[in-house]
């Protein structure tokens, strides 16, 4: 009988050993599988990053953690229900889950199957990203502008421009000047401090994204530096080239598309006339606090700058930027030709990975050339577009008596991304722009005005005897521009085939 009793208790044990060797091998599958779909996950949300916004992608990790929580609130439901369906206790259970994670240790090189890596796919598509050079608001605009209660409103001048600032999938320029409030005044030279409402009349005119770092954000001291921040902020208008904080990023990301688009902003700081070693912009040295909230760089000592500018670029590229474009405000004013400094920093930010840069400051017009890495990689350098909007009249300029601080220039770069998310220039586009000044009973009015197509431009846009002076402004800016255009067009021209690239 005893030996009845042993073989049945035998056997009874060894089906319980059974079922919880099952358990410890579906455990061990369990782990696998895990591994097998956090991998998959990982490549996914690696895909995602790239190719949704910041906070498309947010609510994605949201939705996919929630997910990841009730399946593994699932996961142990069932194991707490197989457990209390065998019977066991607590220390049993610990034993043997010991056992099968042992097990699953010692096998799991061999369980695990190999990942295939997929080299992600990405839809093909083609954007348009423009800018326009510098606008600033000389005093024959504070003067001219205010109505009867003494509102500004400057949108009338963009009424020619607007339908090609808006042409672009993203469009962006440079704002110089402060926003110092009605609590400072405005003003035009030396100090420009600038009613608010000319950020909506830019914005409203197509532009995206304006670039603050200039010689002029500082004209309203410290007060009007903040304050200009606070108005932008208020108003929802993208700017860069300062930062409220330091905490928050050199740069700025745009979403275009699909496409991610860093673009960066810098200034030149000025001789501090005290001989200190303050930062000094436009002869106006900062407030100890004030000072790294603004982008800039010394030509007299290049170095920081360039460490900065690489971290910037590392950091840019981290978050996905798959085109980098820098804006600098630079060079020597009412010089038509390149500063031989403003060429070697071209060829260091080339070096660093830049993709392309649009410059500003000198008033005027300078040359587009095409610059190349080590690495063979070809970047688009844009020295000066030139005025987009100022009273700096041919006839009041002595420093510039052939003209040119009327003219401007409208840049489109043509980018394409591949499938394999990597993102190339393939076409420079070039509009040459006037500033057209005329007179009513308020004073001096302005209009910025395309000149794509002067020989008819009197009839398009309603204003008679301007053909000559159109004219003049457009053989300008080409003589100075044209053959670098021709030059990035030759470089970076090419077909783009659907499947191709």
């Amino acid at each position: 009988m005893k030996q009845k009793w042993k073989e049945r208790a035998g056997r009874i044990a060894g089906k319980i050993a059974d079922r919880f060797a099952d358990l410890g091998y579906w455990l061990e599958d369990l782990y696998c599988e895990y591994r097998l779909r956090a991998k998959k996950a990982k490549r996914k949300r690696e895909k995602l990053r790239k190719t949704l916004s910041e906070e498309e992608f947010k609510r994605y990790r949201r939705k996919e953690l929630l997910q990841t929580v009730l399946k593994g609130a699932g996961a142990v439901f069932c194991v707490a229900a197989v457990i209390l369906l065998l019977g066991f206790g607590i220390s049993k259970l610990v034993r043997l889950a010991g056992g099968a994670l042992s097990s699953l240790r010692q096998t799991e090189a061999v369980t695990e199957q190999p990942v295939t890596e997929t080299e992600p796919v990405f839809a093909e598509k083609d954007i348009t990203v423009g800018s326009t050079g510098c606008m600033l608001l000389h005093s024959p605009f504070i003067d001219s502008y205010p109505d009867e209660e003494g509102n500004y409103d400057f949108s009338s001048i963009y009424k020619f421009i607007t339908p090609y600032y808006s042409a672009p999938d993203y469009m962006t320029c440079e704002f110089e000047g402060a926003l110092g409030g009605e609590e400072l005044g405005y003003s035009g030279y030396p100090n420009f401090k600038s009613p608010d409402v000319i950020i909506e009349n830019i914005k409203g005119s197509g532009v995206d994204l304006q670039m603050l770092a200039t010689n002029h954000i500082y004209d309203a001291w410290s007060y009007g530096f903040t304050r200009t921040m606070e108005v932008y902020e208020e108003k929802g208008i993208a700017y860069t080239g300062i930062r409220k904080n330091e905490q928050e990023k050199h740069y700025y990301i745009a979403y275009i598309d699909g496409i991610k688009v860093g673009f960066i902003d810098y200034v030149y700081e000025t001789t501090n006339v005290t001989g200190g070693p303050d930062k000094s912009i436009n002869g106006m040295i900062m407030e100890t606090a004030d000072a790294p909230l603004l982008n800039s760089f010394n030509y007299d000592n290049l170095a920081p700058f360039y460490t900065e500018m690489e971290e910037n670029i590392r950091a840019m590229k981290a978050e996905g930027a798959q085109f980098i474009i820098a804006n600098m405000h630079w060079g020597t004013e009412y010089q038509l030709e390149e500063a031989q400094y403003q060429d070697e920093i071209a060829q260091k930010l080339c070096d660093l990975g830049v993709n392309a840069i649009i410059g500003g400051h000198p008033h005027c017009e300078q040359p587009i050339d095409v610059l190349t890495n080590a690495a063979g990689e070809k970047m688009l350098v844009v020295y000066s577009e030139g005025n987009a909007l100022s009273n700096q009249r041919t006839y009041l300029m002595d420093e510039m008596p052939t003209g040119h601080t009327e003219d401007g220039a409208m840049v489109t770069l043509h980018l394409h991304q591949n499938s394999r998310g990597e993102v190339s220039l393939t076409d420079v586009d070039l509009l040459p722009t006037w500033v057209y000044r005329y007179s009513d009973e308020s004073g001096s009015k302005y209009y910025i005005l395309p000149l794509d197509d002067v020989a008819n431009i009197e009839s398009t846009m309603g204003i008679a005897d301007i053909r000559e002076e159109a004219q003049a402004s457009y053989d300008r800016t080409m003589e100075v521009m044209g053959p670098g255009l021709e030059k990035a067009k030759e470089a970076f021209l090419q077909p783009v085939q659907a499947g191709v690239s």
